[in-house]
């Protein structure tokens, strides 16, 4: 007969082999978890936002990255050197791709002399069924904003927002419009539209506001760019529409930026990420603010109890960065960050803090 320790031995010997399987199903896994970003950033390379399957692609581009730490440390930990140096690759286009928006603030933003005049600005999509003014009009007060640019501000809202922002920003110019064409700026210094017209989605969208600080006048550019629909059925006609018009839109103010005879802002809900060619299109003669002073993805949407449900889902809040300050030479960014939020909007604000540290010049295409 044979004893317990014997017939216990192959037992034994099968169990690391199982475990074997297993490990190397997991080792397949991490491969192939890699695959998804490192396909995007091929696409990406050579198509951008070309396609409307493309720009849904790159909106959610980085959290197609989020396998990619996980792989890197079991392959260190586990000592798989091939699944750890595969790791490496989407990690340098991450890095590239996103490493700016990682910087410490601290390392950016260079500080200016103490008597550089300061411009402190909020910009923030209210949504335009937003049922509590009270609720922004504490969002904007609490930012202690100079100027507060808005966005889907409808005509009840607009009205409630006036007398309830009149003591702290005695200045507007409203643009009260029913759904998303509402646009309004508040200010504490004087404040008169500016009838230039850029490429237009509606009545004054986007809105240009001549802005009288003490030290200069600023052209403030108020934007809502159209969205994507609702409805998968409508995404290939619709958002290859929407994506013409804001890249029209983008355009237009890339030459009005070329032309301008004073400091310059254009602010606002452009419905598109950093990895599209609109954006592309702006950052050839503005600067994104938030690149330059602020920490992380900056999302600004969606959230909250109006956000979008495509499909019936509740999708995860606060995945998208849409909204942007730039700014034309003349600023130079000391802080950007995500503002008060109202708790109602499906959007969260951007809070900037710029210094005016140049004289206004024509800009060289």
């Amino acid at each position: 007969m044979r004893s317990g320790a014997e017939a216990a031995e192959p037992e034994l010997q099968e169990r690391p082999r199982r475990t074997g399987w297993f490990v190397n199903l997991l080792v397949v896994l991490g491969y192939l978890s890699l695959l998804p970003a490192l396909a995007w950033w091929a696409a990406f390379r050579n198509y951008g936002d070309s396609h409307w399957a493309m720009f849904v692609a790159n909106s959610v581009a980085p959290y197609l990255f989020l396998p990619m730490p996980i792989v890197l440390l079991v392959g260190l930990w586990r000592r798989r050197w091939g699944m750890f140096t595969a790791a490496l690759v989407p990690l340098a286009v991450f890095l590239f791709m996103f490493g700016p928006a990682l910087v410490p603030r601290s390392l950016k933003v260079e500080p200016v002399p103490a008597s550089t005049p300061t411009l402190r600005l909020m910009t923030f999509n209210v949504h335009t069924d937003n049922p509590d003014p009270a609720g922004v009009a504490r969002s904007a007060l609490g930012s202690d904003a100079d100027v507060v640019a808005l966005q889907e501000v409808a005509p009840e809202m607009a009205t409630a927002l006036v007398d309830l922002l009149a003591e702290e920003y005695p200045y507007h110019d409203v643009v009260a419009r029913e759904r998303w064409d509402g646009l309004a700026v508040f200010s504490r210094f004087p404040v008169s539209p500016l009838e230039t017209r850029i490429e237009s989605l509606g009545t004054r969208n986007p809105q240009l506001t001549t802005i009288d600080l003490p030290t200069a006048q600023v052209t403030l550019i108020n934007v809502h760019n159209l969205s994507i629909p609702r409805t998968l059925p409508d995404w290939p006609d619709e958002i290859t529409y929407a994506i013409r018009q804001r890249e029209r839109i983008a355009e237009g103010i890339y030459q009005f930026a070329l032309s301008r005879d004073r400091p310059t802002l254009v602010v606002g809900d452009f419905n598109t990420t950093p990895r599209s060619t609109a954006y592309e299109t702006i950052t050839a003669a503005l600067h994104d603010t938030w690149l330059e002073g602020g920490f992380g993805f900056g999302q600004t949407f969606p959230g909250g109890p109006l956000k979008p449900t495509p499909l019936g889902f509740d999708i995860p809040s606060w995945l998208l960065r849409i909204d942007y300050v730039f700014h034309s030479d003349e600023w130079t960014t000391l802080n950007a960050k995500i503002g008060p939020w109202d708790g109602n909007s499906d959007h969260r604000p951007v809070l900037v803090e710029l210094a005016l540290t140049g004289l206004p010049v024509a800009a060289e295409r």
